[in-house]
Parts: structure tokens; C-alpha cells; sequence
């Protein structure tokens, strides 16, 4: 075998094989590129709903936490429980003592404000003008609706009034046995649709 026989066994490409190649190397291209923005965007999706509703966690259980420690004393006018759809404002104890056993009273309030904030008031110095002076934090943002509701007796109802401060009638001198807390949580991007999240929180000395 010559060199000349060597190069006529050597075939070249042909047109048509390489045009075939071609294209089904760029499917294979496009393809992968599909399965890589579909994963991004899930991806992506899966985060933003997940900082969605650790946003809204933290703003509930702080709440919980709070309101479960509610207290009221009948005939006392600075320790009010006092709520309606959209605030609430009563008086809660620091979850530590200090050496003498004997808690520390503060007033808290909750209300959203129209930036979409979850604010935080605490007064520490308990006074008879209830809802009002303090320090006020921001506790959650991004929340487009915040609302409370009040059980007693298996009755759900959208205000609840200790009214303290009446010794003449003292029927309704008592905390709600549970309160719902409903927030509606968006995110700051608007990629993804609202999420709801909500809670019941019962009160261990509420009810008559």
C-alpha cells in the first residue's frame, strides 16, 4: 500500500455530516440552557418564599411569646387588655425575674403602619394613659395585613375591651382565653404571590 492509497482511505466530513453535528449539538446546548433558567428560577422562587415566611415566623413568635404572658388585675387601671382587628396594646411581664421572684411589667402594643411594618411599642413605666408613649421598633417588614381576633368560650369576636378601672361592673374584667394573629407576608421584589400566616396563642389566665 502507497501513500497515494493512504489518502484516498482517509475520508474528509461531508457537508451534510457536519450541518447534522451542528444542529444537534445546539439542541443539546439549548436544552441545557432550558434546564439551567428553569432551576435558577425554582431556585430562586424556593428562596424568596423561604425568607417570605422566616419573615413572618420571627414577627409571630415574638407575638406568641408575648401575649401568652399577658396579665390584667381587676380595679386596676394601668394593666388593660384592649384589642381590635388591627392593634393590639396590653400589658405583659419580661420573661426573667429579677432575685425576688417579682417580674417586670411592660406595655406592649402592635400595630402595622403603612409602609407595610409591624410595629413593636414597649413602655416600661406603666401609667393610666394605656396605648400610648414608649419606645417602638420595627418588627417585621414587608406585611401587607395584620389582624387579631379574640376566643372566649369557643367564641371568635374582632375586639376585646378588659375594661379596668369599672369596680360597678366587672363581667367582662378578664383576658381572652386565645387571641389569632393573621399576617399577610410579600416580598420586597414582588416575584412571588402573598403568603398567609397565622397563629392561635392561648392564654393561660384567660377567661372568667
Amino acid at each position: 500500500m502507497n501513500l497515494r492509497t493512504l489518502r484516498r482511505d482517509k475520508r474528509a466530513f461531508t457537508l451534510v455530516e457536519i450541518i447534522i453535528a451542528t444542529s444537534i449539538l445546539a439542541f443539546l446546548m439549548v436544552t441545557l440552557h432550558r434546564v439551567f433558567l428553569v432551576s435558577s428560577s425554582a431556585w430562586k422562587k424556593g428562596d424568596v418564599r423561604i425568607k417570605m415566611y422566616q419573615n413572618g415566623r420571627v414577627c409571630l413568635d415574638v407575638m406568641s411569646r408575648e401575649i401568652r404572658c399577658a396579665l390584667i388585675s381587676p380595679g386596676n387601671s394601668q394593666l388593660v387588655f384592649n384589642g381590635d382587628e388591627d392593634a393590639l396594646s396590653y400589658v405583659s411581664t419580661f420573661h426573667k425575674s429579677d432575685e425576688s421572684g417579682e417580674f417586670d411589667l411592660f406595655e406592649v402594643g402592635y400595630s402595622l403602619s403603612s409602609q407595610g411594618e409591624v410595629l413593636r411599642r414597649i413602655k416600661t413605666r406603666l401609667d393610666s394613659s394605656s396605648a400610648r408613649g414608649g419606645a417602638t421598633s420595627v418588627l417585621a417588614n414587608n406585611i401587607l395585613e395584620l389582624s387579631f381576633s379574640y376566643n372566649n368560650e369557643g367564641v371568635w369576636q374582632d375586639r376585646w375591651d378588659s375594661s379596668l378601672g369599672t369596680p360597678d361592673n366587672t363581667r367582662d374584667d378578664y383576658l381572652p382565653q386565645a387571641v389569632q394573629i393573621n399576617i399577610i407576608v410579600q416580598d420586597e421584589r414582588l416575584l412571588e404571590s402573598p403568603l398567609l400566616l397565622s397563629t392561635a396563642v392561648t392564654i393561660p389566665t384567660g377567661g372568667k
